[in-house]
């Protein structure tokens, strides 16, 4: 299933914005906080567009925007970050020809859901569609309920099915811990899948942080419940230029932030190189086995 995309084993970068109105980092936090700026609302649309047009000059397929600088997160966002994303997010759209798409955090699916329905974007990523955590944040609660009312609200149901819009869900959410005990991820992946009530586009599995490789086992435990049950498993956190090829044959897709950005940091802007090296990589790997 190519999806949106139009290619086999997408590679989408991920924008991570500075703190956004509606967020207690607005005009007062530094982006990054070592020698970063205080950034105004323009500059922060600014600086979205300019890294979206990097990724799509590498060779991405495709570009997430993430509200990253909103630390310390709630649970669901606010009234003012939904109102930022959703301009942010039309911009990059109207700037960039690759598929454009939104994870708003911590754990606000539902407020995604409805900024790519107005923008134009083609995916979403929901951090916990059907998991109840305990984070930093606080209790996650699953999203299913609410993205399910989001799309009778917008009769978008038929988007999904027709592939016009993806949802992308995380399994085992990083930066968090189970409240109740599952038997195992396999049975976490296929409940949500059977029970979440919204055509899946693919399931990503992560590491436990931010920019942390999943580990092939973990991967691999996965794996035959998203074939069996017809669902795309995107590598989520940790790719890069080393490890891709570990997961090239059991993924299918990747998202990739941190290890492309300058000095490996996850707030840094992309570095033009490093990412124009992954993309021919994957174009390389593409050509080996006969995928477009």
């Amino acid at each position: 299933m190519l999806g949106v995309f139009g290619v086999c084993k997408p590679l989408i970068g991920v924008i991570h914005l500075p703190p956004l109105p509606g967020s207690p980092g607005y005009r007062r936090v530094r982006f990054p906080d070592v020698g970063g700026n205080t950034w105004d609302f323009e500059s922060v649309v600014e600086y979205a567009i300019s890294q979206a047009r990097v990724y799509e000059s590498a060779g991405f397929d495709g570009v997430i925007v993430e509200n990253y600088g909103d630390r310390p997160y709630s649970a669901r966002v606010g009234v003012g970050q939904v109102a930022s994303m959703s301009y942010i997010v039309g911009s990059v759209v109207k700037s960039v020809s690759i598929p454009v798409g939104v994870n708003m955090l911590r754990s606000s699916g539902y407020e995604a859901f409805y900024v790519a329905y107005v923008t134009g974007a083609k995916f979403i990523r929901v951090n916990n569609l059907c998991e109840l955590r305990v984070s930093q944040e606080g209790i996650l609660r699953p999203e299913a309920r609410r993205l399910s009312k989001a799309l009778s609200e917008l009769g978008a149901y038929e988007d999904l099915y027709s592939g016009k819009l993806l949802v992308m869900a995380d399994v085992n959410v990083k930066h968090s811990s189970p409240l109740v005990q599952i038997q195992s991820l396999q049975d976490l992946v296929r409940e949500c899948i059977e029970r979440c009530g919204i055509p899946l586009y693919s399931i990503i599995v992560t590491g436990t942080r931010t920019g942390e490789e999943p580990g092939y086992d973990r991967v691999e435990e996965v794996l035959p419940v998203a074939k069996d049950m017809g669902v795309q498993m995107y590598i989520g956190s940790g790719v890069n230029h080393t490890n891709i090829s570990k997961y090239w044959n059991v993924a299918d897709g990747f998202i990739v932030g941190t290890s492309v950005k300058i000095g490996g940091r996850t707030e840094n802007p992309v570095s033009e190189e490093k990412a124009i090296a992954l993309a021919k990589l994957v174009k390389h790997s593409r050509e080996i086995v006969g995928c477009k």
